[in-house]
């Protein structure tokens, strides 16, 4: 049953009743695993707890996955970069998700089921319809519209996404919209990422400084181009001296990264931080002069909207939903994927013009302003009670 609670207006108008729901997320990764999908579901869950609606996480059996009272892991235990791959680990870890679902589903009798990745989504979706649980399910990312990308992958998500039974698909990436169309998916919407509003109190310098301290921040997997960046550096420091370029992150080319920066003798220059805690992060933020993602594919990346937030000029490459808010040389400078002699002359540029990087950096930071967690959640919420069974 949907129960009422009681919350006070902030319009000072009194007191309303609304209705509590019983949500539950299934997503591959959440909080430590490293990926924007377990930021999303974790800022969300945050979102909901806040106004009373008891959330609980179905998610894999990940061994950096912290363990918790409303999150259950189920499936084989594996490392987090290992869920984005094909594996047979990952095939018999949905296959005990399907039979998971059915204890799960009869335990909490959530009235909504929000879904963050295709193939999980699929998989609890009969279980669901069983017990008559609307499923919502949301797309940080698509493949299915990419030639980029193996065959196999791509008919695999259509798959999902089509037969999945989901009541509404969303999608970060606002330019994939017409292909879900084009497909016969007529129940797509586009709602955005959003970003902690903590990135916004960041202290910067007053006054244009010089650009010279670059930052990633992300995944060290190939989809975050890595080793363009690496490229770019080398390039780079055969015209530039003094600058430095820090890499906040894990994954599995770690070590390849590491030896890249050392047969390159660029230890003076890329220093590779690993994972940071929050303040630490919010430092590398406050501290930097730009930002760079020269990934190969995204959805909406939660990093470029921090970065934004910290009002960091940024270079990110043509993918995704990102040319749906980056206007190149406004408030970004946008490069094409696989492009490292165009990453180089960006970074150049940046630091030649620290004029124009401190102005791409407010006109970033007023976009960011309007994408807030808080705002993302209650367009959710609109969806889950429109779809609702309550």
């Amino acid at each position: 049953m949907i129960r009422s609670y009681l919350i006070r207006s902030v319009d000072n108008s009194g007191v309303q009743a609304r209705s509590t729901m019983r949500i539950l997320h299934v997503a591959k990764k959440y909080p430590k695993a490293i990926g924007g999908d377990a930021h999303v579901v974790h800022s969300l869950a945050s979102c909901q707890r806040d106004v009373g609606h008891d959330v609980w996480v179905l998610t894999t059996n990940c061994r950096e996955i912290v363990e918790d009272k409303y999150v259950i892991k189920c499936g084989i235990s594996d490392r987090a970069q290992n869920y984005d791959r094909i594996t047979l680990k990952r095939i018999v870890s949905l296959v005990i998700l399907f039979f998971s679902a059915f204890r799960v589903f009869s335990g909490i009798k959530p009235d909504i089921i929000h879904s963050h990745s295709p193939d999980m989504g699929f998989f609890v979706s009969i279980p669901a319809r069983l017990f008559h649980i609307p499923i919502i399910q949301t797309c940080h990312g698509v493949s299915f519209n990419d030639p980029g990308f193996p065959l196999l992958k791509r008919h695999m998500e259509l798959f999902f996404l089509k037969y999945g039974g989901f009541a509404c698909i969303t999608t970060v990436d606002k330019l994939s919209l017409p292909d879900f169309v084009a497909q016969g998916i007529g129940n797509a919407v586009y709602i955005p990422n959003g970003v902690d509003q903590t990135f916004f109190s960041l202290a910067k310098e007053s006054g244009i400084t010089a650009v010279s301290k670059f930052l990633f921040v992300g995944r060290l997997e190939h989809q975050k181009g890595l080793d363009v960046l690496v490229d770019a550096v080398i390039q780079l420091v055969k015209m530039k001296s003094g600058f430095s370029v820090a890499i906040i992150g894990e994954g599995s080319l770690k070590e390849e990264i590491s030896r890249l920066i050392s047969i390159h003798s660029l230890e003076h220059v890329v220093h590779l931080a690993g994972t940071v805690g929050h303040d630490e992060l919010i430092r590398q933020y406050a501290s930097a002069d730009a930002f760079l993602l020269p990934s190969r594919w995204e959805g909406l990346p939660l990093t470029l909207l921090e970065a934004w937030a910290a009002e960091l000029a940024v270079v990110v490459s043509r993918v995704g939903g990102i040319p749906a808010l980056c206007e190149d040389m406004v408030n970004a400078v946008v490069i094409e994927p696989e492009d490292s002699h165009s990453l180089c002359r960006a970074m150049r540029f940046l630091m030649d013009n620290p004029a124009v990087a401190e102005k791409m950096g407010h006109e970033g930071h007023r976009v960011a302003t309007s994408y807030s967690w808080d705002s993302v959640s209650r367009k959710y919420e609109d969806i889950y009670r429109k779809i609702g069974r309550g």
